[in-house]
């Protein structure tokens, strides 16, 4: 009998120090204490192994620190012992997403539908999947739900606007961008994407715009002044357009793209040197661009080059025979032009 007693005892001490470090794990877990939780977790588990909220507060606690592969094991337990639980579904098909197993991540997340279907973070995430394999229409229709659910939901409309983009809409786009600045009006990457959005409507002086926001916040990314050069370079802005080029350069040397756009706008002002010399670069870093060796050609005409600018015609041509298509009007106009003085306007 007294043995009865002490059984009972010892087993509502074990329930009472699971039910504690549970609560504790919990708390850390909220406040951003994540390895002190798991440690918590660890003992909650160890007092209580049939516990599917430990196991899956401790795979949340993993997924946190970008640990997949351990937040899985205890994703598979918690779903195990709780199968019908929806945030462990959705739990692991994070996970799988993450890990690029797409098809399991999607399984999990219609099993997570199935217990909580108003979720709108599910359908976002499932949303990205469908993005990720090219599967437009799916990722919209996803989108949708998320925004229907959560009127409020800027990544929602972000990731909605990336789409139309994919689906070559940038005025729908743009729309979408601007629905999740206005709720998220530092939202940088919106901005950075509705300037790629206007560029391609050619509302340049919108594009302008909004990388500037941007390089408000980041100020050493090169993609950001490559493609506001881009645009400035369309509004006909040569010498801003330069300076984009040259911070772009500055902060990735190794970019041809940047270098060869600087010299399509140096010899767009006559700078003929300065643009061969770019487009000599480019050729450097990619043997085999017929484009550069073609703007080196027509660059080298200007200057009076005429041999050099022949050879360089000829290794275009060779290299890409439709090069000449776009290139030869080109050509007979520079041939008219000739060495022309350093800085006369084509």
């Amino acid at each position: 009998m007294i043995a009865g007693l002490l059984f009972a005892g010892a087993a509502v001490s074990l329930a009472a120090s699971a039910d504690d470090a549970l609560k504790e794990a919990q708390l850390l877990q909220q406040i951003g204490r994540t390895k002190e939780a798991i440690g918590l977790y660890d003992k909650a588990i160890q007092a209580n192994p049939k516990s599917a909220v430990a196991f899956l507060g401790r795979a949340n606690s993993y997924a946190e620190l970008g640990e997949d592969e351990r937040a899985l094991k205890d994703y598979n337990e918690a779903i195990r012992l709780a199968p019908n639980n929806g945030e462990a579904y959705r739990g692991r098909g994070d996970a799988f997403r993450r890990l690029k197993q797409s098809d399991r991540a999607l399984k999990d997340y219609a099993a997570a539908l199935r217990s909580t279907p108003e979720d709108p973070d599910i359908y976002l995430n499932r949303g990205t999947i469908y993005y990720s394999m090219k599967q437009y229409e799916p990722a919209l229709k996803d989108y949708n739900e998320a925004i229907r659910l959560n009127p409020d939901f800027a990544d929602a409309y972000y990731n909605r606007g990336n789409t139309y983009m994919a689906l070559e809409n940038p005025a729908k786009a743009v729309e979408d961008y601007d629905k999740a600045i206005a709720l998220d009006p530092e939202f940088a990457e919106a901005y950075y994407n509705r300037g790629n959005a206007y560029a391609n409507l050619e509302r340049h002086d919108k594009a302008v715009d909004d990388y500037t926001k941007v390089l408000e916040s980041f100020p050493k990314a090169p993609e950001v002044y490559y493609n506001r050069g881009l645009s400035r370079f369309r509004m006909g802005d040569l010498d801003k357009s330069v300076e984009d080029y040259n911070e772009a350069i500055r902060l990735d040397p190794k970019d041809p793209e940047a270098v060869y756009n600087r010299g399509l706008a140096y010899a767009e002002q006559g700078k003929y040197d300065y643009a061969a010399r770019d487009f000599t670069q480019v050729i450097v870093m990619l043997p085999k661009n017929a484009e550069a060796y073609g703007q080196r050609g027509l660059a080298r005409l200007h200057q009076g080059r005429a041999n050099d600018a022949d050879a360089d015609l000829k290794k275009a041509y060779q290299l890409d025979p439709n090069v000449r298509k776009k290139l030869q009007p080109l050509v007979d106009e520079a041939k008219k032009t000739a060495g022309k003085p350093e800085g006369t306007s084509k």
